[in-house]
Formats: C-alpha cells, sequence, structure tokens
C-alpha cells in the first residue's frame, strides 16, 4: 500500500455528487483563516502555470484551461520573493475550492510540499502530501483540504508509539509541517485538451481541534480487550464477548438471504453471456474493444475481489496481530499463563521491513483478531473463520481471492485467486540494488546470477499448489517497488558499491558505448580516471549535461528490460498457463517503466487510491492495448472504531458504500480495466499492524462484524456486474 493521501471532499458520478466532509480534523471557525493566495491581481507573485492557460473572472475565481493532453495542468504557487516557504502552523488545513467548468467530469488534485528534503548521492523531492478530487458537471463547489500539523503534535507524542494515526482526542492530524510549507501545486491530472476548471482563492484555516486535558493514567490503556478504541462509542462495537455469538446469528440470517449472483458460473463468470474459448485456464482477450478475462470454460470474467482475505499478513515475511515492544501501556491484555485460553495469541513476528520497528529483530506481538476468533468460534476457531470467509465472499458477490491471501482458504479451490511471488526475499538485502529505496524493499538486481534462480526456487517451493491450477489467475510478481524516473534505476545502480552485479553490467555497457573513458569523461563533464575508477565512484553524473542524462536513460531502461524479462521468464517457466500480472505499480508509476512492462507483461497491474477510475493515470497512455487490473484500492472514515481512516478518507460509512459503488463501476466503464480488488477483508489493528498502519481498511472490523454498509454496496455492484460491463462497449468500435 502506497504512503498516506487522504481526501476529504466530493465525488461524483454522472448525475451523482456525494458529499465527503473533513470530520475531526479542526474546530469550527470562519473567522480563523488566512489568504495564501488569490487572483486579485494577475499575474499574481509566486504563482506559475503547469501546462494551463489562466485568467481570473470577475467573480474572484482563476479559471483554467488545458490546451492540449497533459499529464497535469494547473498551477504551482510558492511564496512571495525572499520567503522560503509559509508559517501556517497556527491554521488547521489548507483548503482550495473547486468548480468544473465542462461538460465531463475532471480529476483534480492539491498536493502541498513541505521544506523537509532528504540527503544523499540521489536527491529525492521534498515531502508532499496530494489530496484527489473527481470535479463533477453542473458547477457546483467543490472544497479540497488538506490537513497540517505542528512541531508540538501531543504532549503524549512520545507515548502514541508505531501509529500512523493517532487518536484525534489526544494528537494533531496531519503530517505536512505547518510551519515550513513551501509549495503548493493545484492542477487536473491526465488533463485533456479543452478540459476547463476554476479555483478560488488558497486558504489557510481552522483551529486545530482541542485535545482532551486527560492524565495518562486515563488516556492508557488506549484500547480494550477487544483491541477496539477504548475512549469512543459507535454503532456495533462490541461491549461484552455474549455479543459475539448474536453477531454470529444475525450474519448467518444474512448469508441466508442473499445468495451468490445466480447468473455467475463456479468461477464467478458470466454464465448467461456470450460463450468464448475455454482453455482450462484463465486468460485475457479484447472483444469488441473491451478487455476481459475469460475463465477456464470460456466465459467472460471480470475480476471483482479482496485483497488479504487472512488473519496473517504476508509481505514476503508473515506478520500477525500489533507490536508489543515499548507500547505495554497501550494495551488490556490477558494473562500470559497457560491458564488463560486466550494467552495463544501472544507471539512474536518477523522483522519489519518499515517504520518503528525496523531493524529491531523480532519481536512480541498479541492477535486481538484471532482472539476474538476464538471467542466467537470457540476452539475450532480456525476452521470455522476459513469456511465462513468463503462464504461471506460467496454471498457478498465477490468473485476474487486477491492478493496477500491465506493459501489454506484459496487453496480450496471455491473461488479464483492471485499469488504473488517475490523476486528477492523482503527485508534483506540479497539480489537488491543497494543505494535504491522504497517502503516495499530496494530495486531487485536482475543482474545477479542468482536472483533469477531464487524466483525459480520459490516458484517451485512455496508457490508450487498454484502451477498449472485453473483456478488461479496468475502470478504478480513484485509489489509497490519505487521506480522513480526514467533515469533514477541508473542513478541508483551507479550510486551503488562496486561489487554490485548491475552497477558492473552497466559499466560494461558504457565502455562498449564510449570505448575509452576519456570520451565518457567529455560526454559527462566528470574525470574518472579509469573504468575502474567509474565501478569504484558512487556518484551520478549530473543530468544537466543532456548526454549524460541519454545515458542515464539508456541505462534504466537496460535494467528494467532486464527485470521484467526476468520475471516473465520465471512464471512462465514454472507455470507456462498462468497470466504474468505485472509488478502492481503504486499510485501515478512511471510512464517510462510501463512502457516497458507492457512489452512483458500479459497485464499491467496498479494499485490507485482514487476517487474513481474515470480517468486512468497518464502512465498507462504508454501501454495502450493493455489490459489493466486495479490490485488495491479503498476508503475508510473516522465514525467508527479505528482513529486512523485510509488512505482516501470519506466523511462516514454511508459515504464510503457510495464510494465503493462509484470506484468500481466507473472501471466497469472502461474498457481497459479486468478487475478491482479492494484492500482488504479486515481492518488493520487499531494500534498498528508491524510498521504502524492502522487504517480503517476491512470489509470487516478487528471484532470480525462486517460494515454492513459496504457490503450492501459490494453486493449491489456485483447484482448487475456483467450487464454493466457488457453495456459500456465503446461505441466506436
Amino acid at each position: 500500500m502506497i504512503h498516506a493521501r487522504f481526501l476529504a471532499t466530493r465525488i461524483a458520478a454522472p448525475g451523482l455528487a456525494l458529499l465527503f466532509l473533513a470530520q475531526g480534523i479542526f474546530a469550527q471557525s470562519p473567522e480563523h483563516a488566512r489568504t495564501v493566495a488569490g487572483w486579485e491581481r494577475w499575474p499574481a507573485a509566486g504563482v506559475k502555470t503547469l501546462s494551463s492557460e489562466a485568467a481570473p473572472n470577475e467573480s474572484g475565481w482563476l479559471e483554467l484551461t488545458a490546451p492540449r493532453d497533459a499529464k497535469r495542468a494547473g498551477i504551482s504557487v510558492r511564496p512571495e520573493a525572499g520567503a522560503g516557504s509559509w508559517d501556517l502552523e497556527a491554521f488547521a488545513e489548507i483548503a482550495v475550492p473547486f468548480r468544473n467548468l465542462g461538460t465531463e467530469p475532471v480529476d483534480v488534485e492539491l498536493a502541498v510540499f513541505d521544506a523537509a528534503s532528504a540527503t544523499g548521492p540521489v536527491k529525492i523531492h521534498h515531502r508532499h502530501y496530494r489530496a484527489p478530487a473527481t470535479l463533477p458537471v453542473g458547477g457546483q463547489v467543490v472544497w479540497v483540504t488538506v490537513p497540517i500539523t505542528g512541531k508540538n503534535k501531543s504532549p503524549l507524542d512520545g507515548k502514541l508509539i508505531s501509529l500512523v494515526g493517532k487518536p484525534r482526542e489526544f494528537a494533531r492530524h496531519g503530517v505536512m509541517d505547518g510551519a515550513s510549507i513551501a509549495r503548493i501545486e493545484i492542477h487536473a491530472k491526465n488533463a485533456r485538451a479543452g478540459q476547463r476548471f476554476a479555483i478560488g482563492k488558497v486558504v489557510a484555516r481552522g483551529v486545530p481541534e482541542q485535545w482532551r486535558d486527560w492524565p495518562e493514567s486515563r488516556v492508557f490503556p488506549l484500547v480494550d480487550e477487544f483491541g477496539q478504541y477504548a475512549h469512543r462509542a459507535w454503532p456495533g462495537k462490541i461491549k461484552s464477548e455474549r455479543d459475539f455469538a448474536a453477531r454470529l446469528n444475525a450474519e448467518d440470517a444474512d448469508i441466508a438471504e442473499h445468495p451468490r449472483p445466480a447468473k455467475w458460473n463456479r468461477y464467478g463468470g458470466w454464465a448467461a453471456g456470450p460463450q468464448q474459448r475455454a482453455t482450462g485456464f484463465f486468460r485475457v482477450e479484447k472483444i469488441d474493444g473491451q478487455w476481459w478475462l475469460v475463465d477456464p470454460e470460456g466465459r467472460l470474467f471480470w475480476s471483482h475481489g479482496v485483497v488479504r482475505v487472512a488473519t496473517l499478513q504476508r509481505v514476503g515475511g508473515v506478520y500477525r496481530g500489533t507490536p508489543l515492544p515499548d507500547r505495554e501501556h497501550f494495551f488490556t491484555l490477558p494473562p500470559k499463563d497457560s491458564a488463560s485460553p486466550l494467552a495463544r495469541f501472544y507471539g512474536d513476528e518477523s522483522p519489519s521491513t518499515r517504520g518503528y520497528y525496523l531493524g529491531k529483530g523480532r519481536h512480541a506481538v498479541y492477535d486481538f483478531l484471532e482472539a476474538n476468533l476464538f471467542r466467537k468460534h470457540g476452539a475450532d476457531w480456525e476452521a470455522a473463520h476459513k469456511a465462513r470467509a468463503l462464504r461471506r465472499l460467496e454471498s457478498w458477490g465477490l468473485n476474487t481471492i486477491a492478493n496477500s491471501s491465506d493459501p489454506d482458504i484459496y487453496l480450496r479451490r471455491k473461488f479464483p485467486y492471485t499469488a504473488i511471488l517475490y523476486s528477492a526475499p523482503m527485508g534483506a538485502s540479497e539480489f537488491r540494488i543497494e543505494a535504491s529505496g522504497g517502503s516495499w524493499g530496494k530495486l531487485p538486481d536482475p543482474f545477479d546470477p542468482a536472483w533469477e534462480r531464487h524466483m525459480e526456487r520459490t516458484m517451485r517451493t512455496e508457490l508450487r499448489e498454484s502451477l498449472n491450477d485453473p483456478w488461479c489467475l496468475g502470478f504478480f510478481v513484485d509489489n509497490e517497488l519505487r521506480w522513480g524516473n526514467s533515469w533514477h534505476a541508473a542513478e541508483v545502480t551507479l550510486a551503488s558499491p562496486a561489487s554490485q552485479p548491475a552497477k558492473r553490467a552497466l559499466v560494461s555497457v558504457l565502455r562498449k558505448k564510449y570505448r575509452d573513458i576519456a570520451a565518457l569523461n567529455t560526454a559527462w563533464a566528470t574525470a574518472h580516471e579509469s573504468w575502474d575508477a567509474l565501478l569504484a565512484a558512487t556518484a551520478p553524473p549530473d543530468k544537466k549535461h543532456p548526454a549524460a542524462k541519454a545515458d542515464l536513460e539508456m541505462l534504466s531502461e537496460h535494467i528494467v528490460e532486464k527485470y521484467f524479462a526476468g520475471c516473465r521468464a520465471a512464471v512462465k517457466a514454472a507455470s507456462p498457463n498462468h497470466l504474468y500480472l505485472g509488478a502492481r505499480f503504486a499510485g501515478s508509476g512511471s510512464a517510462f517503466v510501463t512502457r516497458v512492462a507492457a512489452r512483458h507483461c500479459d497485464v499491467i497491474s496498479i494499485n490507485i487510491y482514487a476517487s474513481s477510475l474515470a480517468t486512468l493515470p497518464a502512465i498507462l497512455d504508454t501501454a495502450k492495448g493493455m489490459p489493466v487490473l486495479i490490485g488495491e484500492f479503498h476508503f475508510g472514515a473516522l465514525d467508527r472504531g479505528p482513529f486512523c481512516a485510509a488512505l482516501v478518507r470519506v466523511a462516514d460509512q454511508d459515504a464510503r458504500a457510495l464510494a465503493y459503488r462509484e470506484y468500481v463501476r466507473s472501471g466497469l466503464r472502461n474498457p481497459a480495466i479486468i478487475g478491482t480488488h479492494w484492500f482488504q477483508y479486515y481492518d488493520q489493528p487499531t494500534t498498528g499492524r508491524f510498521d504502524g498502519e492502522n487504517y480503517q481498511t476491512g470489509l470487516l472490523d478487528i471484532c470480525d462484524t462486517p460494515y454492513a454498509e459496504t457490503i450492501e454496496a459490494v453486493r449491489d455492484v456485483a447484482a448487475t456486474l456483467y450487464e454493466t460491463r457488457f453495456g459500456a462497449k465503446p461505441t466506436n468500435q
């Protein structure tokens, strides 16, 4: 999953506008506001246009038009000359009103950058925070906001350890440093020529919400014996162990009332639709201008799935529950002695790949979710919860058990599923490019001779049960690697030690091109004494020299090509009938990398946390003609349970359900998209998983209670899944 981006705005489909409010971020105080940028005097100081034509109107709005197709069309705003940044720490959020002036929805984004920056051989951009929105047709005002924080986030900040989101009663929300806001960008994403929208003044507003003045002895424990937040009530919160039996009976009745869609076959394909060629395995085919999956029986299939149908988290290592070290004050825990039936849910987990526990080795955990499943089902809870998961998915109208799910569930072969291969071990440096980075591991080194052997071994051992299994859609390889721009892979490789296999391969390419080190020095404006000196150097060339930039792009393509070719070869060698589902790109991804990936992947997979799929990221323009699978998306709110909403935040559970309907239906209407996979089956732990993420991501909460509003939306979409898709065939085909 990618880093946090919160949506506090409106989302729209044709004829539909859904209100998303920024709840709990600040106390309402209209008079507490400051204009950061306005358009009364134009051109305005500090404002730069980005692939757009801009002019203020008589009402004080700035009207923007994209004169041509562009990845982004809008403006960039910086402080006036002499001021390096704005100090907005006294305010709760930065807010901008938008209006759509055109005849089709427009995807927009408010991006805020602070002055923090990384150091090292390869510079990265300032920290940033992006709030996306979809502007409906009709011209109604849509506010988009980004919460900001201060230096003193909370008097208890030192006690609120390893939490991406902290309880708003005791901690200030926001991730951007309000005292050093360096730049604000406002733009249409993937703009098409002629798209028009308007923006009002950029304002900082709101008084940060007052914290409860409680002593630590009252704040902690943060969670109750069920792992629920202790200091708030909400509908459906478990109050005693007796509640579990009542929930179980109510859900049994609900499942009985909602059978699987009648027009689906055993794979979840469209039994009532046109028959296609059956091969015994899943494949992709473009039919009448639309991409489809075709199931093993030759029926049209659109993947309506959910990620991580499991209690454990499989991301290379296996993680469970919530970490305990340095946070024992958070919890109300059972005795550890054998007399307590709940003591079995203590354990430990693999070293973390990121966050507070990175580098701290294996550490103790407690698994509230599994403890609650034990309370609900008794000693046979594992078998009961796995069987119930299959009943739920069938009743809810889902047809795919997606990434990072429990093999003991998907290998029962009741639902199609996806599997994932990590091309290099997670949390380790083996087969990775040393100077690279990334939330899910450094870039793999495809020139390491052991890299392909590792993939072959993993496919034939850990994934052997999925090889040539007709229920398997195919294999992802890796997840959300940090590919960067068109020269990044070469930069980080040249910044790595001389022993790096990829670096040695790149220097070999350069020797063949230039033959003499003096020729390379002339082109790059460098002073390497020899090829061995270049190999030993860890400073990439300066991209301001055209020849150096061109070489970095050429070398990056060499790396990326080797990577995707190797991944495809590993999948097809072990399981030739299965689809290579790509690398699960994050968000906007990289057009350069996507173009190379399209030569090798059967499907382009991308995790898109946004309000809609009405327009795809511009990177996919470079892979036109390819089917696209959405590997992750979700919405979350703060009105139930967790105190961190989600990557795309909505007002409440009703808004969450509406957002689900629009997102998936926008995918059904897009001829390239062959499926959407919700992240994830369960909420993350209230007190955070191994890396501190604690979002309201689930179709079910930490006590195994379904979110009824969202489940109703899932069923609504499923009821007409294939009719909606089939009816959205392009008219120009």
